[in-house]
Order: structure tokens, then sequence, then C-alpha cells
């Protein structure tokens, strides 16, 4: 999928709106710190385990089978009730996400094309209530200050996925998220250059206790959100696609 021209531009546009001054900014280019795996796999299993209901584990190792048996992509076409999962795969991988923070709104964008939201204006969750509300794979958002801690509080997930590689939409460490699980996140800039988000998933019908876990993301010094093409045969393909990520040590 073609990322979104209207995304990036109101990206830059929005970033002159921010004029708090009793919290901190987080506008920048972020890029998670990968520990130098090479694999995502292995980087998107690289946290603290969770523990899980018994019909999970069980639920995993049917997706697992089906997986080893050559089902690797989730083929379900995408619908209004069953979008792409894309929202713990955003906050994982190797594209550096684009932090712009305004007054009413934190816009998250990466560099592949998805953007999420994450509501500062005091709005609570009833838009989800509403008939016409259409969960996506990124929930409904909202947030608030504690001191200089940015807390986001997701609800909404959608029931199932499509257009994406499991019919579930996958956390890491072996997780899901679903129409009943709620998550916390915690922003915190150790120093200007360092980010920290914490992870707490909640849902009584997936985790017997809830599941934490923290990314590391480190400021990318001068850099600017781009477009990638999807067409390696265009002479500045990997110039624009290796601009503002660094590929990890091979171990």
């Amino acid at each position: 999928m073609r990322p979104s021209r209207f995304l990036m531009a109101a990206a830059i546009l929005a970033a002159p709106l921010f004029a708090q001054t009793n919290v901190p900014d987080l506008s920048g280019i972020w890029l998670v710190q990968d520990p130098g795996s090479g694999s995502f796999e292995e980087w998107f299993a690289n946290v603290p385990k969770p523990e899980l209901r018994q019909e999970i584990i069980e639920d995993n190792k049917k997706l697992e089978e089906s997986a080893k048996a050559g089902n690797v992509v989730n083929t379900m076409r995408r619908t209004a009730d069953c979008p792409v999962g894309n929202f713990p795969l955003m906050m994982a991988s190797s594209p550096a996400l684009n932090l712009v923070q305004t007054k009413d709104e934190l816009l998250l964008g990466a560099e592949y094309g998805r953007a999420r939201f994450i509501y500062l204006d005091g709005r609570d969750h009833s838009d989800t209530k509403n008939p016409d509300y259409r969960p996506t794979g990124f929930g409904h958002s909202i947030g608030h200050w504690e001191g200089k801690t940015l807390v986001a509080d997701t609800v909404a997930f959608p029931a199932r996925v499509c257009d994406n590689r499991h019919p579930v939409m996958p956390t890491p460490g072996g997780g899901r998220a679903k129409e009943t699980t709620r998550l916390t996140e915690r922003f915190q800039l150790v120093n200007p250059e360092e980010m920290t988000i914490t992870f707490t998933y909640e849902d009584d019908t997936v985790f017997v206790k809830p599941h934490t876990f923290t990314y590391k993301f480190k400021k990318v010094a001068g850099g600017t959100p781009f477009e990638p093409a999807d067409d390696p045969r265009d002479a500045g393909f990997d110039k624009r696609q290796y601009g503002s990520v660094s590929t990890p040590v091979q171990k």
C-alpha cells in the first residue's frame, strides 16, 4: 500500500501549532532500538513473556502450525468490520516514527504509510459507542499528562483483522489485541535524545495478568519524514529507504 501524502503533509503542517511549555515536546523522528537481532520475529518476541490463557496458547499453536504449512498470508478481504491489523507492528518495526505534538493531539506517523492519533483534547471513548463507529487496527486512543509523562489509553480494537499475515492482531511476546483489550502506554523522555514507551496490555480473555514491557527509542538527529517509493528500480529508492533508519548490527 502506498503511504498517504496527506498524512505526511499534515504532520509537517501541524508541528508549529504546539505551544505548551509545561510538558515535554515529543515531536521528532524516533527509531526503536533493536538489540541487533536482525530478525523482526525475534525482535517482536524479545519482551518479557505474557501469561496467557490456555485457549490462547492453543490457538497460537494452531496459527504457528498453519504458518509452517505455508499459510503465511491472511487473504481475507479487508472490510468495514475486518480492517487491517497494524498498530502493534507500527510501534515495533524498524521504520522510524514521526511524532508531531500539538495541544490537542499527538500524531504518530510511520515511514511506511501508517499513522495513528492520540487525542489530548479531553475527550473520552464515547465515540466508540456510536453505531457508526468502525474499529480500526489502531483502536481509539486518548491521552493526558501525568507530570512529564504522557499516558495514552487505547480501546476499541477490532475483533478480527484482514489483509494481514494473521487473522488476529498479535502483540509482542505472543499475546493479541482484540475488541475487549485495553492498552495503556506511558511516553517518557529520558533526555532530549532518548524516549521510552512502556506498554501494558489488559484483557481477561487473553492474559492471565496484565502484560507490561518497554521499548527504547532514539531521536534521529536532523531526521525528516519521507515518502518511500515501492519500486526498487527507482534510482533514489535506497537513499530514501535508509535515510533515517540504521540497519541493526548483525550477530
